[in-house]
């Protein structure tokens, strides 16, 4: 691999990274609440579990995958359900107007597992939200589909690497953010936040789209 190939994957990663962490959930609302009341050091303890937690995911997500793409009718069908899902993710984070902590299924196995220290709620909050390993399939599979990244492990660790500087470059922001301006940092904020990430999203689908008409135009 060339180092612009490597470059190429470590900011298909942030960016992407960046966009996931962004929505509404159970580990930001966490972080925010713990930033307000408690300042940064428990927010940002929280937000290292909660990293972790989501690289092992990424790990998971990025390692299948790379020997599907061969094929082109293979390739198309992953192009549709991606978008699919892309478009999914988008219109509901777009259309968020509230805060949900957690669901109850969620919230039944955290209080299950326990967590008693502010690094474990972080992990664990991310470790019960299976949107999380949803997302980062749909995500490696429309980076390897359009070989935005390469099959090469190299290339998706990188892009693991990636991921996991945008997820951590938010989680900063949202500790340094909470703990900064206090009460003034609400709810309100978070949705804005998710409703952004849900237009970044809606413009992927985009791009999906023009992929996937490419791609069925070349297998015809």
């Amino acid at each position: 691999m060339s180092p612009s190939e490597y470059a190429i994957a470590i900011i298909a990663g942030a960016i992407t990274g960046f966009i996931c962490a962004v929505p509404v959930g159970p580990i930001n609302v966490a972080i925010m609440e713990e930033g307000i009341q408690s300042g940064r050091k428990r927010a940002f303890i929280i937000a290292i579990g909660a990293l972790l937690m989501e690289m092992i995911y990424c790990v998971i997500a990025f390692s299948g995958f790379a020997s599907l793409f061969n094929d082109k009718t293979i390739l198309a069908t992953v192009e549709l359900i991606s978008f699919l899902a892309v478009t999914f993710f988008g219109i509901k984070y777009l259309m968020i107007d509230d805060v949900t902590v957690q669901g109850k299924r969620a919230k039944v196995v955290e209080q299950r597992l326990s967590p008693h220290t502010a690094f474990w709620t972080g992990f664990v909050r991310v470790l019960v939200n299976p949107n999380v390993l949803l997302f980062w399939i749909m995500i490696s599979a429309v980076l390897l589909s359009n070989q935005t990244i390469q099959a090469a492990w190299q290339s998706r660790m990188s892009c693991v690497i990636g991921a996991g500087i945008g997820i951590g470059g938010w989680f900063t922001l949202l500790v340094i953010g909470s703990a900064r301006v206090k009460n003034r940092f609400s709810d309100k904020t978070l949705v804005k936040f998710s409703q952004i990430s849900g237009i970044l999203l809606l413009i992927l689908a985009i791009v999906i789209a023009v992929r996937l008409i490419n791609t069925i135009a070349q297998t015809n």
